[in-house]
C-alpha cells in the first residue's frame, strides 16, 4: 500500500493523518508493505515525527514493513525551525557524532 503525504505534518494535522493511515490499513487485510510517499511533505514538527513513529510501530506490530519514500529536506514555514532530513546517510551522521567529528 502506498499513501502520499502532502503539506505539513504537525501538531494541527497529525491526528487526522494517523486516523487516515489506520483506516486505510483496516480497509485492507492483505497489506505487506506500507509506503508513505513524502515528496509533497513540506514541514514535519516533533508531533509529526511522533506520528510517523506511531505508524511505524503499529505497522511492525501487525507484520507490515514500513517505508518512507521520496524523503527530502523539509521547508521551513512561519519562521520556525523544523526537522530536516540529512543529505547523507543517517548512519554516517550518527557515527560522526559518536566519534566526535564534525557533522558538516
Amino acid at each position: 500500500m502506498c499513501l502520499a503525504l502532502a503539506g505539513d505534518l504537525d501538531y494541527d494535522t497529525c491526528g487526522d493523518v494517523l486516523d487516515q493511515v489506520r483506516q486505510a490499513l483496516l480497509d485492507r487485510d492483505d497489506v505487506e508493505n506500507l509506503r508513505l510517499n513524502c515528496r509533497e511533505l513540506a514541514v514535519v514538527d516533533s508531533m509529526g515525527l511522533s506520528t510517523l513513529l506511531q505508524i511505524h510501530r503499529s505497522a511492525r506490530a501487525d507484520g507490515i514493513r514500513f517505508h518512507l519514500d521520496d524523503v527530502g529536506p523539509a521547508q521551513s514555514a512561519r519562521g520556525h525551525r523544523h526537522l530536516r532530513v540529512p543529505d547523507r546517510p543517517v548512519s554516517r551522521v550518527i557515527r560522526q557524532a559518536r566519534d566526535g567529528r564534525s557533522r558538516a
